[in-house]
């Protein structure tokens, strides 16, 4: 797990406030622990770590932590196939240039990847214009096959 990067773990408290939320043990928790890593972790990942680094915050309140931040758009999740959601801190950062990303999953061996959300507005627009739908890319990870994957298979 990387070190949290205090502006994106100030400013994330400040957004609570802003909004006035409180700012609990288990928010500052949840925050530390999805600032501080790369990692695409679930929400029980996520109590774990911050159990850990905040004695006596438990899994329920982790697990409502998770929720009020994202109703107030603090932090997104994503779904992906066959796993639990995994979870991201929405303010870009150093190690976490933008929050602004896509997911998608390797079917073979469950890599998830991050992609750049522009690699779907082509797909976003198509279909819009043809059949008046809009995606949401950051709600599902796309399936597919990794390129290490589809090398493995071509051997």
């Amino acid at each position: 797990m990387g070190t949290p990067t205090a502006d994106r773990v100030t400013q994330s408290l400040e957004a609570l406030a802003t909004r006035g939320e409180r700012v609990t043990a288990a928010r500052r928790a949840v925050i530390e622990v999805l600032d501080g890593t790369t990692d695409h972790l679930t929400a029980d990942e996520i109590a774990v770590r911050a159990a850990q680094s905040a004695p006596g915050v438990h899994r329920t309140t982790v697990y409502r932590a998770l929720t009020t931040l994202g109703e107030l758009g603090i932090v997104s999740h994503t779904h992906v196939a066959g796993s639990a959601t995994i979870y991201h801190l929405t303010t870009p950062g150093q190690d976490h240039p933008t929050a602004d990303h896509a997911h998608v999953q390797c079917t073979s061996c469950n890599r998830i990847i991050d992609i750049d959300e522009s690699a779907l507005v082509p797909l976003e627009r198509t279909l819009r214009k043809d059949i008046g739908f809009r995606v949401d890319v950051h709600h599902a990870a796309f399936l597919g096959t990794c390129a290490d994957c589809l090398a493995a298979t071509s051997d």
